[in-house]
């Protein structure tokens, strides 16, 4: 071979090589979208986008059954959107902070008659209008267990150890399962605090892969809206626990199941700039991080300006509501998928499971990869 035939040939694998890793690059990532709390339907009608999901909060207390199903869920379906439910394991008429050792007490079987009631009852609501399971008129839902375990606020992280956090997990798992419903009615959530608190860690709390469908992060930013906190940005937050959670599983989805920022940064005054950077480079980081659900917690705290919209700052005012346009930016690209009324169960099988890649997208994507393929293969046959 000559020199310049062999530095063509060379120069067309580079042009390849340079190819795919465009490709790549280009790959979109689409995801759910997802809110807490927008009950008036002003926040999904502002940034222009239906909310695919809203989480809704329940504990355990058979006094509760019958006004979560009939009214929370079915008001959420009602909307053309998802339940995401927040099953914090919590007694009748408590805080999320006054049973330590429940789990332990779960692995006992003493609230087995709760769970089946509260399995049928799941069953019953996801069976839709006709009331006969696995027909075209069933529902779907997210069920969120428990979660911010590795915390140290919450019963279900008290009094108890994580492996009785781990069966009791497996236990109410089991118990739901076994009653026939499946993961294209109900997809289950293993949701984490950002960090560690306490002596205990997340990979400690791991239910395995076969007890959970999707796996969750907390993420807020505290500011200095608390003498514990500090300004952090979204990278600095969910860097090493995202490293930590793809190492647990490389199969699960990743989804934001709250997340959050206060104004002040530092002091006690709003910094509606500072606010909006922060939401801005979240957006790139959902975006970056093959994240397939996000839901923002639009509640304000006491000392705690969260809210992007309704709240008492932003840079932008909608029907007399003040918002964060960082925020409603982000949600304008086509890539977050919303609820299709459409179809019975909003949104399609793949989507619920967070299988959310388009195959279409990502060939079309990578048009000059096979150009710069067959003509590389072309002259690897023919110059000599």
């Amino acid at each position: 071979m000559n020199e310049p035939i062999g530095i063509l040939k060379q120069t067309l694998l580079l042009l390849v090589f340079i190819s795919l890793i465009q490709a790549t690059r280009a790959v979109v990532n689409y995801k759910l979208t997802s809110v807490m709390m927008d009950s008036t339907g002003n926040l999904s009608l502002w940034v222009g986008k239906r909310q695919a999901s809203i989480d809704i909060y329940t504990d355990w207390c058979d006094d509760s059954l019958d006004s979560f199903f009939h009214i929370d869920m079915d008001n959420v379906w009602n909307r053309s959107m998802i339940p995401f439910i927040t099953w914090e394991i919590t007694l009748c008429n408590h805080t999320n902070e006054d049973d330590p050792g429940i789990t332990k007490r779960i692995n006992n079987n003493t609230y087995d008659p709760y769970i089946n009631r509260f399995g049928d009852r799941m069953k019953q609501w996801l069976a839709g209008p006709d009331q006969i399971y696995g027909t075209s008129d069933d529902r779907r839902a997210f069920v969120r267990l428990g979660h911010e375990m590795n915390g140290n606020w919450y019963s279900w992280s008290k009094g108890s150890v994580p492996n009785d956090y781990v069966l009791a997990w497996r236990h109410t798992y089991n118990i739901i399962s076994n009653k026939g419903i499946n993961t294209t009615r109900l997809q289950w959530v293993w949701s984490v605090g950002s960090e560690d608190y306490g002596e205990y860690t997340v990979e400690d709390y791991w239910v395995g892969e076969n007890y959970t469908n999707w796996i969750g992060i907390n993420v807020f930013n505290g500011g200095s809206s608390a003498s514990w906190s500090k300004w952090r940005w979204p990278h600095e937050i969910l860097d090493n626990m995202m490293a930590r959670l793809n190492k647990l599983s490389s199969t699960k989805p990743i989804s934001v199941n709250a997340y959050a920022t206060v104004g002040v940064r530092t002091g006690n005054t709003t910094d509606v700039q500072a606010k909006n950077e922060w939401l801005r480079q979240m957006c790139d980081y959902i975006n970056n991080n093959n994240i397939k659900m996000a839901s923002y917690y639009n509640v304000d705290q006491p000392n705690q300006d969260n809210m992007v919209f309704g709240g008492t700052h932003g840079d932008v005012i909608w029907n007399g509501c003040k918002g964060y346009s960082s925020y409603r930016n982000c949600l304008q690209s086509n890539d977050w998928i919303e609820p299709d009324v459409t179809n019975p169960r909003l949104v399609t099988d793949k989507q619920f499971a967070g299988i959310l890649s388009n195959a279409k997208d990502i060939w079309k994507n990578r048009g000059i990869l096979k150009i710069f393929t067959i003509l590389t293969l072309f002259f690897q046959n023919m110059i000599i």
